[in-house]
């Protein structure tokens, strides 16, 4: 059995149980530890007690579930719409960012916190329950930026005849 007895103590929200009896290549014994969330898992001392494993992983869990809930509306279709808009004007790596942030076309600190624009859109003609297509956001001034007086909901063609190569006859 291993000299250093773990049994009893706590390391985050796990419980040391029992030595296992198994043991890594480094001679870092393996233990039994029960997790406050109630599930079982084996950690290696040095894990134990450096602070590396602190859970079962439940905590990490949690915490992705936090960071992927910005706003607590992540899965609407206009929050996908905000990001997007805020992606391409501020995101090199975008695929669409030469066409929007490389060329300097900003959004503007209100659009910039997704509450705002959201109140925004649902206030100036934005129908959440549109078909695909029918309700888009589109610059009035191609050359502007995403505000308040330079944007608009409109559906595909609109936007398409909209576009800084669109010839007027």
């Amino acid at each position: 059995m291993y000299s250093l007895d773990l049994t009893g103590e706590r390391f985050g929200k796990l419980v040391a149980l029992y030595d296992t009896g198994r043991t890594k290549k480094s001679g870092n014994h393996y233990w039994k530890c029960v997790c406050d969330c109630g599930n079982y898992t084996e950690v290696d001392t040095g894990r134990l007690r450096t602070g590396r494993t602190r859970s079962c992983g439940c905590l990490n869990k949690q915490h992705m579930a936090k960071v992927n809930f910005i706003h607590g509306n992540w899965n609407e279709r206009l929050h996908n719409v905000w990001k997007s808009m805020v992606d391409r004007c501020t995101n090199p790596k975008n695929r669409s960012f030469c066409y929007y942030g490389e060329r300097g076309i900003k959004v503007c600190e209100e659009f910039m916190c997704y509450d705002k624009f959201k109140a925004w859109a649902l206030s100036s003609g934005y129908d959440e329950n549109a078909k695909f297509g029918v309700c888009t956001i589109d610059r009035i001034n191609v050359d502007g930026d995403y505000e308040p007086n330079n944007c608009r909901w409109v559906d595909l063609k609109t936007q398409a005849n909209n576009k800084r190569n669109s010839k007027s006859v």
